[in-house]
This record gives C-alpha cells, sequence and structure tokens, in this order.
C-alpha cells in the first residue's frame, strides 16, 4: 500500500460498478468528473478516498438509491477484497478471525479501525472510518463497512445469520424505511462509532495472548498506532484489548522509556502531520486524530511541534 494516509483501493468500488450496470445506472461520466481512470472496473487503482465518497453520493443523489445499503447487502468478502477473504481461510471460528482481522486490517486500509469491545454486557465488533460525518458520502461509505463486517461473521456464523443489535454513528433521518428483512434487528443511531453484536466468549481477549506475549513491545506499538486516533483511546481501553492491567501496560512502556501518553501523542502527531501534509484542512485532520474540539488540537499539535497546523502547513 501506498505511503499516503488519504486513498482507498479501486477494488472496493467494484461491488458498486456491477451494481451500477445491472441496474442500469450510468456512473462513467460521473468518474470523468471525479478524473478516474477510464478502465476503473478492471483495473487496480489507489484513489482519493475523499473523492471515492463523493462519487458514490453523486450517484446516490441522482439515482435516488440507498447505494451503501443497497450494494452491502449483496456484497461477499471476496468482492471486497481477494485478500481481505484469503487471510481467513485458516480461521475456525469467529473469535480467532477477529484475532486476524484485527492484525491484517492496517495493511489493508488506511482510514478504517475495527475492534471488539463489550458494551453493556454483549460484545460487538466495532468500526469506525477516519472521515467527519459531513464528509459527502459518509452515510453510504458506513453502510457499505457494516454490511463488509457482517459478510465476514457470516463466514462463521451461517450465511443467514444477523445481530440483535446495531450501532449506527449516521444520524436516524439518513435511514428511515429499512428493508423489512431487517425487523428484528435493533438498530441505533447518532452513536460514537459502528458496531454490529456478535457471539464471543465471555473472557475472549481482542488480542491473541501467544502473539501479543511473543513481542509485547511490538504488538504495543502497532496497536498504539492503529487506534490511537480515537477520541477515547486511553491506558485503561488499549488494556482492556490486550487482556492486561493498566499498571502492566505502563510498566512494560516504562521499560522502552516511555509513558502511554507519549507513545499515544507520538502516533497522533506523525498521523497530523503526514494529513497537513497532504492538505488536509486543520479541521478534517483534528477529527481524523481523535479530537472533537480544533482548539483542543491545535493547544496539542503546538505542543508536539512548536507551532500550529496552519503555521505548519503553509511551509508544503
Amino acid at each position: 500500500m501506498p505511503n499516503t494516509i488519504n486513498i482507498s483501493n479501486s477494488n472496493n468500488l467494484r461491488p458498486f460498478l456491477n451494481y451500477f450496470d445491472q441496474q442500469g445506472i450510468e456512473w462513467k461520466s460521473v468518474a470523468e468528473k471525479y478524473q478516474f481512470p477510464e478502465d476503473l472496473k478492471e483495473g487496480e487503482y489507489w484513489l482519493p478516498s475523499h473523492q471515492t465518497m463523493a462519487f458514490l453520493s453523486t450517484i446516490m443523489k441522482s439515482s435516488n438509491r440507498r447505494i451503501g445499503l443497497e450494494v452491502g447487502r449483496l456484497i461477499t468478502l471476496e468482492q471486497i477484497s481477494p485478500e481481505f477473504r484469503s487471510a481467513f481461510i485458516h480461521c475456525d471460528n469467529l473469535e480467532q478471525a477477529i484475532h486476524t482481522l484485527i492484525e491484517v486490517m492496517p495493511t489493508l486500509n488506511n482510514h478504517v479501525v475495527v475492534w471488539p469491545e463489550r458494551i453493556e454486557g454483549k460484545w460487538y465488533l466495532c468500526h469506525r472510518g477516519a472521515y467527519h460525518p459531513s464528509v459527502s458520502g459518509y452515510d453510504q461509505a458506513e453502510w457499505f463497512r457494516s454490511f463488509g463486517l457482517l459478510s465476514l461473521c457470516r463466514l462463521f456464523l451461517g450465511k443467514t445469520w444477523e445481530p440483535s443489535s446495531v450501532l449506527m454513528s449516521l444520524p436516524g433521518h439518513l435511514a428511515k424505511d429499512l428493508p423489512a428483512a431487517f425487523s428484528s434487528v435493533s438498530f441505533t443511531f447518532g452513536h460514537a462509532f459502528g458496531a454490529i453484536e456478535i457471539p464471543l466468549s465471555e473472557n475472549f481477549i481482542g488480542v491473541e495472548p501467544q502473539k501479543r506475549d511473543h513481542d509485547w513491545h511490538t504488538t504495543l506499538d502497532a496497536l498504539i498506532n492503529t487506534y490511537a486516533v480515537l477520541p477515547w483511546f486511553n491506558v485503561e481501553w488499549l488494556a482492556q484489548l490486550i487482556g492486561s492491567s493498566p499498571r502492566t501496560l505502563q510498566r512494560r512502556l516504562a521499560d522502552k522509556g516511555l509513558t502511554f501518553r507519549q507513545s499515544r501523542d507520538n502516533a497522533r502527531c506523525e498521523t497530523a502531520t503526514k494529513l497537513l501534509r497532504e492538505k488536509i484542512s486543520p479541521f478534517e485532520t483534528a477529527w481524523r486524530c481523535g479530537y472533537t474540539d480544533l482548539s483542543n488540537f491545535n493547544r496539542a499539535f503546538k505542543g508536539w511541534m512548536k507551532q500550529t497546523p496552519a503555521q505548519y502547513q503553509s511551509q508544503f
């Protein structure tokens, strides 16, 4: 995957393009407007993620169809990404698949994070995209992402399995008149992230203990780099994910001369500087680094780089 932080593989669009062709929806002229390659359907390219989302949003509006929802219901993991599907070939159950998902997800995309979490005593497979909810096409992307994870669960729980509860971060007014097939599923909208309820054992640990214990510091570093962009990321949250105590986690970091806050801020600073160099606005950068308040991000960035985000960006 190219070393940039704002891209999507064109393979992710293929299920949509197939759907457009089947439904007689004109998409090539719209793709040309967004300067996508002419052989978009046959080739493989890295595309600007915000352009990809805007492309889908434009077609949704012109066709008056809920594309993310309709395409999502039809997809398989192979359609999303052959590499994604092949990563789970050797998994025997959903718990093994989630361990694998946490490990491989950062290598397959750079703007979605996934994790398991207990919410009110129930396990959920959670997901959050990097983009602010105001970005065009956000709701379509979240529907598609939710169905992608549902497809993964069905590999191990059966083709007709449905979750009892689903959380969505998109507002409820964007999801009126859901299909009758969802009548048995409880939806909650306006949540801080998306999630689907899944059956896991009471003592499930998100990171495979053997892998964690084999190289604590490499595992910790990778997890912090992945999850530091979540607004609620703290030492207690990370300790729960890896099946450790906060004290043990902090001691492991101290062995390397680090604190949790230093490690988190280093990861956020690296993400922020990459985004700003790519001309992403300070507002959008703040959101994608885990800050819901721009002024808090500005203060943090100035502490890291001794200049404001705008001053830093003006150099590039």
